[in-house]
């Protein structure tokens, strides 16, 4: 799908402002309402604006679609909802004014670091703001994502996500700041990586350690005992071929850690050296987890990487035979 249609430019904060009314009547018809809330047909909306609104400024129209798209949100919800928009962000929520300004300012501060830190793999281009909701509470949040079905690789199912489909966006529930901003980091990360074909492993890898490096956040110890536990785990073929499909992320067991730890493990490892790390990236597809690309830059498997933390085994993806 298109997962957001990018571009921003300047605004400064404007935080708590009442939610206005939708002020493009035309998108009203392309955002039927499901369950209580809107839904957007993006294919629609998109055709409309090539067809209508070509000649407009489009991040303009962009910025102004998703500002009515969050008016029909914010009112469909039950909670009283305030908006709140920097250079880069929508965001609604019916959260106090330190709380809106406080993510808002972390919101754009990490945005800058990920496009720094990640440079030549993150990328923010195209039309429109990103669009942030904070629901007042958990049964709102789940009611809003089960829209969107199962949640591969999905990083704090009860916190929040980044939901990359028709105009991708961010989606969380009421919290502290200290639990919002980790889990703004990790999603943060995926939405700068959409325009990459690349597997979960290296996308989940990435977000976890940059969510560390935003953060402060200290990185899981491979002790013995938890090396016994990966050993254990990933010893049997079925769980590292789900592991390259990105399967193993979405485990309800001990599989779903296990697996972010891997990733975070394979990633730190990979981008020792980023000037090849940048190319790996750039190349790595989901198709067949990143393998032809490993062999093509680092003359060396999937199989040789993981073998070099869990020691010999049969961990090279398979999964032509495993779809």
């Amino acid at each position: 799908m298109f997962s957001r249609f990018f571009k921003k430019k300047q605004s400064s904060i404007s935080v708590n402002q009442p939610i206005a009314v939708n002020q493009s009547q035309w998108l009203t018809p392309l955002m039927p309402v499901y369950e209580g809330l809107p839904r957007p047909d993006w294919e629609k909306i998109d055709e409309y604006i090539t067809q209508h609104l070509a000649d407009q400024d489009a991040n303009a129209v962009w910025s102004q679609v998703a500002l009515d798209w969050m008016s029909e949100t914010a009112n469909a919800l039950a909670h009283d909802y305030y908006k709140t928009e920097t250079p880069n962000f929508i965001i609604i929520s019916h959260q106090g004014e330190i709380y809106n300004k406080s993510l808002a300012i972390f919101l754009e501060r990490t945005r800058s670091r990920l496009l720094s830190v990640a440079n030549g793999i993150t990328q923010d281009n195209g039309y429109g703001k990103h669009v942030v909701i904070v629901f007042a509470d958990i049964d709102s949040y789940y009611s809003y994502i089960s829209f969107y079905g199962p949640q591969e690789g999905t990083y704090g199912l009860s916190s929040g996500m980044y939901l990359n489909y028709g105009y991708g966006h961010f989606v969380f529930h009421e919290g502290d700041l200290d639990m919002a901003e980790p889990i703004a980091a990790h999603e943060m990360t995926h939405a700068l990586l959409a325009h990459l074909p690349i597997p979960t492993w290296l996308n989940e890898g990435m977000a976890v350690n940059m969510e560390a490096v935003i953060c402060g956040t200290e990185p899981p110890r491979l002790t013995p005992a938890v090396y016994r536990k990966h050993q254990a785990y990933w010893s049997k073929e079925q769980n590292i071929q789900h592991f390259w499909s990105g399967a193993s992320f979405s485990n309800a067991d001990a599989g779903q850690e296990l697996s972010y730890q891997l990733a975070q493990i394979l990633v730190t490892n990979l981008s020792k050296n980023y000037d090849s790390f940048v190319v790996f990236a750039n190349s790595a597809n989901e198709q067949d987890g990143g393998e032809s690309a490993m062999q093509e830059i680092y003359h060396l498997s999937l199989g040789d990487l993981v073998a070099s933390t869990l020691g010999e085994g049969d961990w090279a993806p398979k999964l032509e035979s495993h779809a």
